[in-house]
């Protein structure tokens, strides 16, 4: 479905994440503590159902660097699972779960959806976005139960 906000169209599916997959990318930030983690989330349509766990090659608490061949090589995996890139993750270890600047300058595709976890928090706060021309807005994300 897609909606008109100030002429310009905003799509508002939702994404939809196993919990088995929500759980591995906040264990994923949390175990890499104090540094930002970063991965990928692919499957058909808008549901998840994989998770492409990166290395931030910079061991940073504010930005994360993955090398162009290292992303390539894992979008070539994805694409053999006959799957497409849904969403980035990244986490922010001290900060909220808001797209930073850089976040929005950096993020590489209007149509793949942005996550960010944050450990700011006792209990980890997750955000979804979509991003186009420099903006943000939050979109839907249900976490599926595994039966």
């Amino acid at each position: 479905m897609t909606f008109i906000k100030g002429g310009i169209p905003i799509k508002t599916e939702k994404i939809i994440i196993p919990a088995i997959c929500f759980e591995e990318i906040v264990e994923h930030g949390r175990s890499n503590l104090p540094y930002e983690v970063c991965g990928l989330l692919s499957g058909n349509k808008n549901n998840v159902q994989s998770v492409w766990k990166l290395v931030n090659e910079i061991k940073s608490d504010r930005r994360y660097f993955v090398g162009k061949k290292v992303v390539e090589e894992t979008f070539k995996q994805i694409n053999k699972q006959k799957e497409k890139v849904i969403a980035i993750y990244h986490s922010h270890p001290t900060t909220k779960p808001i797209p930073s600047s850089y976040d929005l300058v950096n993020h590489i595709d209007d149509e793949i959806v942005m996550v960010i976890i944050s450990y700011k928090f006792k209990k980890p706060k997750i955000k979804c976005y979509r991003i186009e021309a420099g903006a943000y807005e939050e979109c839907i994300y249900l976490i599926e139960p595994t039966s």
